[in-house]
């Protein structure tokens, strides 16, 4: 018998074979199911729906063709055979082999991208990997250093020092500029665009692995700064008369806080260790249990959240997350309540807790509730359904149902989430688009 592990089923795995040593051959323990792999495989179908990345800005097609240029340049610059005779150490001639390698696979993948922003993300992956293979090589072939690289590491620093010297949360909606700025602060104020030309992490500094390291540091940090200045100046260009809209996003920000934490409130009472547990129902080892697991890590009462340390426009797509997160929790353990643990004794049971999640996914996509905002969640989630689908196709043999908890659950989680989506993205919407004077008179009530 032969079957993918998923991480529970790999636990559940091993405290079987810990048990085996002392196994009494009279035990009373049942069989445990197994499930035809090729029927497994069977429940992946095309119905599940393409969801890529978008902006509510346009992306200027030259400005992705000109980073796919950059990573195909980057690519040619290494040899596509490379043996003893060009790199004699083995084990760095297998990392830039297998770098060359990802970097071409990456480029292909980018190129099928469906929407531009996608394309972009892609090939700014594409151009990292390739820009590591490429340094290495360059050390190797022409003994480039790590020193060679400060000159264009500062010049990247000072780029990204002007950008952010003349970006201001300017725009006219504020939901789609809350998601444009949001991605420009997820590529100059979270540290994507850092470049840090210190000793290398992964290798030693005389190790051409280690040039090649730096070298993809400074590509991952040029490609962060173009690509924010790209965004932020097909934004600016069409605004009239750009209103600066952080004071509205930080208000947003602190007024949908204080709802989340009122309304997460009721979880404080929830065993953290264990949130799965509800009385009256043996939920234990189902993939109720693993989506509940999963569902509350991130709204635990006693977790830090971080929201104030957020950048504002960031910090209200996590308060998206959040409510989506809270109510699908929420949700879903209401369905355990009723006795609904979503065992799986058949690959009819997988198959329905799939449909259901796409069911969802497409009703979502589908509702008019801010689909900006609603497919900055569900094209996230639409990838973690493509994950587990990619999991259930490379089952092999017979696989038992115990390992497949955590795949399952993770359908759970994308339904349940999907189902939220819309409801918060109506809510976060309604807060960034409050009048001053609705803002002023809730702050009032929220002080009484």
């Amino acid at each position: 018998m032969t079957g993918h592990l998923t991480r529970r089923g790999a636990l559940v795995a091993l405290g079987a074979l810990a048990g085996c040593s002392g196994a009494n051959p009279l035990s009373s323990e049942p069989e445990p199911v197994e499930l035809d792999a090729a029927a497994l495989r069977g429940v992946v179908d095309d119905s599940a729906p393409s969801l890529p990345e978008r902006l509510p800005v346009g992306i200027a097609e030259a400005h992705v063709a000109a980073g796919e240029d950059r990573a195909r340049a980057l690519l040619d610059a290494v040899p596509a055979t490379l043996g003893p005779d060009e790199i004699p150490n083995g084990a760095i001639r297998e990392e830039v082999r297998r770098a060359r390698e990802g970097a071409a696979t990456e480029i292909s993948a980018a190129k099928a991208e469906s929407t531009p922003f996608a394309r972009l993300e892609a090939f700014g992956g594409a151009r990292a990997e390739a820009r590591f293979a490429a340094g290495s090589w360059r050390a190797i072939d022409e003994g480039l250093t790590r020193e060679d690289l400060r000159g264009e590491a500062e010049t990247v620093r000072s780029d990204r020092r002007a950008l952010h010297d003349r970006w201001r949360y300017v725009g006219d909606d504020p939901v789609a500029a809350t998601l444009v700025h949001a991605a420009i602060e997820d590529r100059i104020a979270s540290g994507r665009s850092g470049v840090a030309a210190g000793e290398p992490r992964r290798y030693r500094a005389d190790n051409p692995l280690g040039v090649g390291e730096l070298a993809e540091e400074v590509e991952r940090a040029r490609v962060a700064v173009d690509d924010a200045a790209h965004i932020y100046d097909r934004l600016t260009a069409t605004l009239d008369d750009p209103a600066d809209l952080r004071d509205r996003l930080v208000d947003a920000r602190r007024r949908l806080r204080d709802a989340f934490e009122a309304e997460r409130e009721p979880l404080s009472s929830i065993d953290r260790q264990e949130p799965w547990q509800v009385e009256g129902v043996d939920v234990e080892d189902t993939p109720a249990a693993e989506a509940l697991e999963e569902l509350f890590r991130p709204i635990d009462p006693e977790r830090d959240d971080g929201w104030d340390g957020t950048t504002p426009a960031e910090a209200l797509t996590w308060a998206h997350a959040s409510f989506v997160t809270l109510a699908a929790f929420v949700a879903l353990r209401e369905r355990v309540r009723e006795g609904e643990t979503f065992a799986v004794e058949s690959v009819t049971d997988v198959d329905a807790v799939r449909s259901a999640a796409i069911e969802a996914l497409r009703a979502a996509e589908a509702s008019p509730a801010e689909p900006a905002l609603t497919r900055h969640s569900t094209a996230e989630l639409a990838a973690q359904l493509a994950w587990v689908d990619e999991e259930l196709l490379n089952e092999e043999g017979s696989v038992r149902t115990s390992w497949l908890r955590n795949d399952v659950g993770t359908y759970l989680t994308v339904m349940a989430r999907a189902r939220a989506t819309p409801a918060a993205s109506e809510r976060v919407a309604e807060a960034l688009r409050a009048r001053p004077s609705d803002r002023r008179e809730r702050g009032l009530e929220a002080e009484r």
